[in-house]
Formats: structure tokens, C-alpha cells, sequence
């Protein structure tokens, strides 16, 4: 519906800038603030709700070009969208957009997701044009940026075999094209939610935190697993399970939600930033058990509210975190009851520094160049 889009204007001064997110929600939401906010520019932004994901990223370029044709026909000096929007076909059905040099922001791609082994043929199948979205909007775009190296690579490396499966008339130099132009900042965190809150000194057992995704990519059977184990041999522990959850979640949640009984301390997500926030300064420990993390925004966030990272020696957690702070495949177990043995020892440190890099306040020069370097290109 034409009344769910939010036309939303930010500063007084600067260049004439233009945000689209057809995914307005959670992350997407979060960077598309403070983008706005920490980059001075007479910016507009075009949202749409967060939900049916694949339809906003195969549809949203025709309803904006239909329903915001006023908007997208101003004299913009620059544009910026996530990968959620398909920027060729909207710069198609809105010419004088192609005037404007253009910066994608990949939270996520569709070449390389579902996690390899999680989607049969025919959802693969099914989801090659999202695919080919994703690369045809990197080539419509000036500049490209991913949310970490570990991201940019994978991206690459999925769109070369993509394009070498092709039938016939493959474009053999598309990531060529799109190697060139792009990089990797990470997705800021904005520490200025935590609203003064402070880590309390504290005694007993450990605390744990998972504050992801209730999904299979995020692995939850392996993390309940490991806290069963816990729990079956006598450790005494108490977990906040925190995170976003579908109208239908994963099994595994109403299961270890029984067995797991006097140890769980918070289940279900926390819709209030200040009181989601308030769980990351209580716990000592915030565990990642995922099978596809381009950044992980949400161990940041607990990391910067001084949790101690575990994290899989995988995926993009080698470029982030130092080795200690990374299990091995089949090790999380071993690792949980170590800390759980002696949680004093892991309240010792401070952790905080591992995230100060990723705030806003870190990588806003950083966002404020690569759009500078971004409308150069006109």
C-alpha cells in the first residue's frame, strides 16, 4: 500500500542525497539512521515495511518508481540503497536517477545464502533472479560496499561460479567490474542506545547471552545443545535468550525452553533498545553458533557492552576477533564449561575495546569518504 512508504527528511545542509531501504527493519533500519546522522547532507530517505523479503527486493523498484516518481525525479547529487533494492531496474524506469552516482550497501547477499546444504534445488532454483538482482545491482552502481572482507570475497567468488553456470551469453567480465569498484567497512554500531548504562560488578554463575535471529542459519540447536550438556553435568549457569523470532521459530526453542527451566533468566525478544541493551551489560558471555555471519552485528553490540566473545573459527568472526575468542568445529561444549568452571576469570577482562572500532564514532570518517569518493564519480 502507497500509505506504507516513509518519505523521511534529514538535515539542512550539504549535498541533495537520497537513501532507499525496501527492507526498513532491524539492521537495515539501524544503519539507515545513522548513516543520515553522522554524514551531514540534505538527505531524503524512501522506506518501505520489513517483510516479505523476497518480493521487496523483486518488486519494490516498480512501486517506487510508481508511488515516489516525485521524489526519484529530484536533482539528486548522490544515492545510496542496500541490497535489497534492484537499483538497475529502478534507474531504468527512472531515467534521471542514471545521473546520479550511485553506493550499494551489502548487509547481505542472495548468491550465497541460504548457507551451503540448507536449500534444495528448487528453492536454488527459485531464488536465481534474487541472485542476479544482487549483481546487476552492484554493476548499475558506482561504488560497493560490503559489511566486511569476508563478505566482499564470497561475493565474488559466488558470482564468478554463477555467471560460469550460465547457458550461453554469459557476461564474463560482471565481477570483474564489480571487484574494482567495491571494498568492506563494517556495519557501525550505536553505542549511544546503551543510554549511560554501566556494567555492575557481580559474583555467581556465568552468564550467557544469545541475542540473534531465532533461524537455522544461526545454529540454535548447536548453542542448546552445549547449554544442555552444561546442565546435565551439574554446571550451574543462567542464559537471556534474546533475538527476533518468526511467527513460527525453530523447533529447538519451546524444547530447550523446557529443559533448560531455572537457568533461563530472559526468553523472547526485547522490543525496547534501552531494555535489550540492559541484557548485554548483565551477561559475561555472548555465544554465536551461526552457519552464514557476514558481520554479526548483534555479537558487536554485546562485545561493546563488555560480553566476551565466543564465536566460531569461521565465517567472518577470523577477520574480527582475536583466535582465543574463536572455538573450533565441535568445541563450543569444551569452551562453555571452561568459562562456566571459573566465571571470575572471564569478568577479569575488559572487552569492550575489541568493539570500540565498529561504533559510529570510529567508522563515520570512514562512511563520510566513500560517499564523498561515491559522487566524484558523476
Amino acid at each position: 500500500m502507497a500509505n506504507d512508504l516513509l518519505i523521511q527528511d534529514v538535515g539542512s545542509s550539504g549535498p541533495r542525497l537520497l537513501f532507499v531501504e525496501p527492507y526498513l527493519t532491524a539492521s537495515h533500519a539501524a544503519f539507515a539512521q545513522g548513516l543520515m546522522a553522522h554524514v551531514p547532507a540534505r538527505w531524503t530517505l524512501l522506506g518501505l515495511p520489513g517483510r516479505h523479503w523476497r518480493w521487496r527486493l523483486r518488486g519494490a523498484a516498480a512501486f517506487l518508481a510508481d508511488q515516489a516518481a516525485e521524489v526519484l525525479a529530484r536533482p539528486w547529487e548522490g544515492l545510496v540503497c542496500s541490497d535489497m533494492l534492484g537499483l538497475a531496474e529502478l534507474r531504468g524506469l527512472v531515467p534521471s536517477l542514471a545521473k546520479a552516482p550511485a553506493l550499494v550497501v551489502f548487509h547481505e547477499n542472495q548468491l550465497a545464502y541460504p548457507a551451503p546444504g540448507r536449500a534444495d534445488q528448487s528453492q536454488q532454483d527459485r531464488d536465481l533472479y534474487l541472485a542476479f538482482s544482487n549483481l546487476t545491482s552492484a554493476r548499475a552502481a558506482h561504488r560497493v560496499v560490503f559489511n566486511s572482507n569476508f563478505h566482499r570475497d564470497q561475493f565474488l567468488r559466488a558470482a564468478r561460479e554463477l555467471v560460469s553456470r550460465l547457458p550461453d551469453m554469459r557476461p564474463l567480465g560482471l565481477a570483474a567490474n564489480i571487484e574494482a569498484k567495491s571494498g568492506a567497512l563494517p556495519m557501525p554500531i550505536d553505542p549511544t542506545e546503551a543510554n549511560g548504562q554501566v556494567r555492575e560488578p557481580r559474583t555467581g554463575p556465568l552468564r550467557i547471552v544469545w541475542n540473534h535471529r531465532w533461524a537455522q542459519d544461526k545454529d540454535p540447536e548447536q548453542f542448546f545443545a552445549a547449554l544442555e550438556r552444561l546442565a546435565a553435568d551439574g554446571l550451574d549457569f543462567q542464559v537471556a535468550v534474546l533475538g527476533p523470532a518468526p511467527a513460527k521459530p525453530p523447533a529447538v526453542f519451546a524444547s530447550a525452553q523446557k529443559t533448560l527451566g531455572r537457568h533461563i533468566v530472559q526468553w523472547g525478544h526485547a522490543e525496547d533498545r534501552a531494555e535489550y541493551w540492559r541484557w548485554l551489560f548483565w551477561a559475561d558471555v555472548v555465544v554465536s553458533t551461526a552457519r552464514q555471519e557476514y558481520f554479526g552485528l548483534s555479537v558487536a553490540e554485546a562485545v561493546w557492552a563488555g560480553c566476551r566473545p565466543l564465536a566460531p573459527d569461521a565465517l567472518v568472526y577470523p577477520e574480527l576477533y582475536p583466535e582465543r575468542f574463536r572455538y573450533q568445529p565441535g568445541q563450543l561444549l569444551p569452551a562453555l564449561e571452561a568459562l562456566a568452571r571459573l566465571p571470575e576469570q572471564t569478568r577479569r577482562e575488559n572487552y569492550r575495546p575489541l568493539a570500540e572500532k565498529f561504533t559510529w564514532q570510529a567508522q563515520a570518517p570512514a562512511w563520510q569518504k566513500i560517499i564523498q569518493q561515491t559522487m566524484k564519480e558523476a
